[in-house]
């Protein structure tokens, strides 16, 4: 990674790159690196202009970063800022010798030829410029690389109306990227072990083998953080789309609602990050609308929270029919609500979950069955009941899920409720309209565990 002198050392570099060329090509030609805004201004009679004009952030490795610091605090890994850089060639001379055109020629030759800055370009510029002399920007993982912007008359008209009582000149615009700064601050190095400790967490059974989702029948709902996630360059999620061959897509219209695409949180692998305010995302093509319609189903999700509130992971209305959630007092942490002609039971864990680690939740549901009722944390069972005396779930009132807040909507991203937002990542969630035997869900469990170590 780079410091911060990154953006100057890239103008400079691309400058010494451009006056080797054009001083060859048209005999007194410069290149200047100042605001263009005419006469005085330190534009050169003859030569190029190199004007950043805009930086912005550089979509694809926007998040590439994030977390940078544990549930304390303390630093994990060194912050950094990905961004596109935005320059303005502009070019002077004498129109009669056909100069500004001759020096267009020879620029865009050249950066056609030579589109990036290799690690050697970035060190000449160092050595050859004192103020340069602390960049690092040859270090960095990425190297820069230089495009050509298609800027319409429309748009280069405006790009030069913010230039003060300045005429146009030819020009064209260029984008550098992507240049990554990074932080001061260093992460906080781990102790040395003083003495070793081992500890036997719960697990899923060794002599299990995984299997994929798809393959295990009536799997009804698939969402995954690897893929079918659609986000805008700010990360924010608009569609989660199913990968269940069902079409039961999650999704969010509203901007300021919409849940985070994170990079890199689980093992290199990404998660979709709700903030506990607003996010949520809502369930399309999935519905219970009869009195007892639900015989069996197992739901799964790998989730990580920190938060002191309660929350609600899933929710098709806790009243009508069931929902999942993440609760803080002292009955439990990971709530199982269902909805009978017996009527609603709440099933709740003994201990609490969101500890900021990543947790299997798994609940499970069996018309019949004893017990009827069931929570699964990282492998172990830690819950059960017999709570609806065989009756299947249902009320018959129609009803339509979200995840990350309450449901009472009787229509795709209708009525919300309770508000209980949910804070902290989602990696994956599946929904079978069933209850898997107990080694088809250890082999799901098997999957999570070999996929996400």
């Amino acid at each position: 990674m780079s410091n911060y002198l990154a953006i100057a050392t890239v103008t400079a570099a691309l400058s010494r790159t451009l006056q080797a060329a054009v001083g060859a090509d048209v005999p007194g030609a410069v290149v200047t690196t100042v605001r263009p805004d005419g006469p005085g201004s330190g534009v050169p009679d003859t030569g190029v202009n190199i004007f950043l004009y805009q930086v912005t952030p550089n979509a694809h490795w926007r998040n590439d970063d994030l977390p940078t610091r544990r549930p304390d605090g303390t630093l994990v890994q060194r912050p950094q800022v990905a961004l596109d850089l935005h320059y303005l060639l502009s070019f002077y001379g004498n129109e009669v010798n056909l100069e500004p055109q001759r020096l267009l020629g020879s620029t865009i030759r050249t950066l056609h030829a030579k589109p990036v800055l290799t690690r050697q370009d970035i060190q000449n510029t160092v050595n050859a410029i004192g103020f340069l002399s602390d960049s690092n920007l040859a270090e960095e993982v990425e190297l820069v690389k230089f495009v050509p912007l298609s800027l319409n008359l429309e748009e280069l008209s405006k790009l030069w109306s913010v230039f003060f009582q300045t005429t146009y000149v030819l020009s064209v615009a260029y984008q550098a990227s992507v240049v990554l700064i990074s932080a001061d601050q260093r992460p906080t190095v781990a102790q040395p072990v003083r003495e070793p400790v081992i500890q036997v967490q719960p697990s899923v059974a060794l002599g299990v083998p995984a299997a994929e989702p798809n393959t295990l029948a009536d799997l009804h709902l698939w969402l995954r953080a690897d893929a079918g996630v659609a986000h805008d360059s700010l990360g924010r999620v608009s569609e989660w789309a199913d990968q269940s061959d069902n079409d039961h897509r999650a999704f969010q219209t509203t901007d300021a609602r919409k849940p985070l695409f994170v990079r890199n949180v689980l093992n290199g692998r990404p998660a979709v990050r709700f903030d506990g305010t607003d996010d949520y995302l809502a369930i399309a093509q999935m519905h219970y609308d009869t009195a007892g319609q639900i015989g069996g189903i197992t739901v799964f999700a790998l989730v990580k929270s920190l938060s002191g509130n309660d929350q609600i992971l899933v929710s098709f209305d806790r009243d009508e029919y069931w929902q999942v959630s993440l609760r803080t007092g002292p009955a439990g942490s990971v709530g199982w609500h269902t909805r009978s002609a017996a009527g609603v039971h709440d099933l709740l864990t003994p201990a609490s979950y969101t500890d900021g680690n990543w947790h299997l939740i798994v609940c499970s549901f069996e018309a019949g069955a004893s017990p009827d009722k069931q929570i699964f944390v990282d492998g172990e069972r830690v819950a059960e009941a017999d709570a609806h005396g065989g009756e299947r779930l249902g009320s018959g009132v129609t009803r339509f899920g979200f995840i990350g807040v309450g449901s009472k909507a009787s229509a795709v991203n209708g009525t919300t409720g309770p508000p209980d937002f949910l804070e902290g990542d989602l990696a994956e969630f599946l929904v079978y309209n069933r209850a898997l035997s107990e080694r088809e869900r250890q082999q799901i469990e098997r999957y999570f565990v070999e996929k996400y170590t």
